[in-house]
């Protein structure tokens, strides 16, 4: 049996409301990486398509973690590949579609839009947002079991994005392990059965 989908498709959006973003955002990356990079491949939930893209923050380290691992399990060196990424938004005025708002249940808007997948229904409200002006939107995390506007999801041209990489550090085990994702050795292959 298929679940029935709740959230509608995007319609007229004037009058939705308006929030700003968090003086601070916060994401998991490999150390690699620079901290901007705007998603158009379809990959996140609210990637736009080309030339813009969608940059994913979270609102606290937690969450961050819980979005980068998906709630893992992780390998030790999946942490030590990647770093914490503290940024400030570049534009502390930018228009994001408050989607927790008790105002936006009026234009559709159910939990599913952080918890749908496929991602297709999603990426369709991020693409109407931004036809209607908003820089990003402000939503709940799907890994994140806080009733809280976790996410922020800012749009930009697709790509590597030219904003300051903000304070670094590295990712630790313990700070993984707070967030609720466990921390395993990948088991030796002497241990395993191949099944052919």
């Amino acid at each position: 049996m298929t679940e029935r989908v709740t959230l509608s498709e995007p319609g007229d959006l004037a009058g939705f409301p308006v929030v700003r973003p968090p003086a601070g955002l916060h994401r998991v990356c490999r150390g690699v990486n620079g901290t901007w990079w705007f998603s158009s491949d379809g990959s996140g939930r609210f990637d736009l398509e080309p030339p813009e893209g969608t940059c994913y923050f979270a609102a606290d380290v937690y969450a961050a973690i819980r979005e980068a691992s998906r709630l893992g399990p992780v390998t030790p060196r999946w942490v030590a590949e990647r770093e914490v990424r503290n940024v400030s938004p570049p534009n502390p005025r930018a228009r994001l579609a408050g989607t927790t708002r008790k105002a936006a249940g009026s234009f559709g808007v159910t939990n599913e839009l952080v918890t749908l997948v496929p991602y297709d229904l999603p990426r369709r409200w991020a693409t109407a947002f931004r036809a209607h002006a908003f820089e990003g939107i402000r939503h709940q995390l799907r890994h994140d079991q806080r009733a809280r506007p976790g996410g922020i999801s800012l749009f930009g041209p697709a790509g590597a994005g030219a904003a300051p990489d903000g304070e670094r550090r590295l990712l630790d085990i313990e700070s993984v392990e707070d967030a609720g994702v466990r921390v395993i050795d990948p088991p030796h292959s002497a241990v395993l059965t191949v099944v052919s």
